[in-house]
């Protein structure tokens, strides 16, 4: 299990962005409003129970988990990464499991999330099928992934941004991704594309991976910066081909293949 990012880890420190948090600016703020969303989102399907608790597999530096918190649930996690578990730490003021439900066989929970984590994961199926094992009798299961018959996975292939290679070790299509759902035992009850929050950006880091001699660097200055000239620069083009990215990310979304989708289950 990884539990740092050494020098030769394809999770190095700049991934995580700074001590604080993953994105800053303009891009930490839109992240945020997506998190929002989707605790809204939650807050709904779990109507009726009151002071849910939920459990966030791969919490990041806990901007979901706050999301919740500010609308009264009691909030756990698991981060198996020292920095982005500080800043989980550092943001709800308590602590971030190490290992995945390592407070023991008894605890259950209204809802267990995993964003954009089950791509990391060689062996998703086993993941999922301990979430099922934690969550209550109707609990409520919330994944994100990416989409690999998304428009732009095939315009760009190798070069689209999403497959963000070594990271990313299992990727499929929607329709097998909830078959495994499906196989763990869980019911699907909704599906959601967020086509605004990773689609533009897909489209516009793979043009520029097109040509850049380091992959995916928009997303990199996204998290750290646009610092000196060439990343300036780079900000000029990515905000030049912005607009043709959010008409090609509804576009896809609208036939049914984003991006990246979310789904929720029981």
């Amino acid at each position: 299990m990884l539990v740092g990012a050494p020098e030769d880890s394809p999770y190095p420190d700049e991934y995580f962005g700074s001590k604080i948090t993953k994105f800053s600016g303009w891009a930490g703020k839109a992240r945020r409003f997506w998190h929002e969303k989707r605790a809204e989102r939650v807050a709904l399907m779990l109507k009726g129970i009151r002071q849910p608790r939920v459990y966030d597999i791969g919490c990041g530096d806990g901007e979901f988990l706050l999301a919740c918190q500010r609308k009264g649930f009691d909030v756990f996690g698991f981060e198996p990464v020292q920095q982005p578990r500080d800043q989980a730490t550092h943001r709800l003021g308590s602590k971030i499991d190490e290992e995945m439900f390592q407070d023991g066989d008894s605890e259950e929970y209204d809802v267990i999330s995993a964003w954009q984590v089950v791509e990391h994961v060689g062996a998703p199926k086993a993941l999922l099928t301990e979430a099922r094992k934690r969550l209550k009798p109707g609990g409520l299961l919330a994944v994100s992934t990416v989409n690999l018959e998304a428009i732009q996975a095939r315009l760009f292939g190798k070069f689209w941004l999403h497959l963000d290679p070594p990271r990313h070790v299992w990727v499929g299509e929607r329709q097998a991704v909830e078959g495994v759902v499906e196989k763990c035992g869980f019911e699907i009850v909704a599906r959601v594309w967020n086509h605004l929050e990773f689609g533009p950006v897909g489209y516009v880091d793979s043009v520029i991976n097109l040509f850049d001699t380091r992959r995916d660097r928009l997303l990199h200055c996204l998290k750290t910066g646009f610092e000196g000239y060439s990343n300036k620069l780079l900000w000029l083009v990515a905000a030049g081909l912005t607009p043709l990215g959010v008409i090609g990310s509804a576009a896809e979304a609208a036939i049914g293949k984003p991006a990246t989708f979310e789904l929720y289950a029981k």
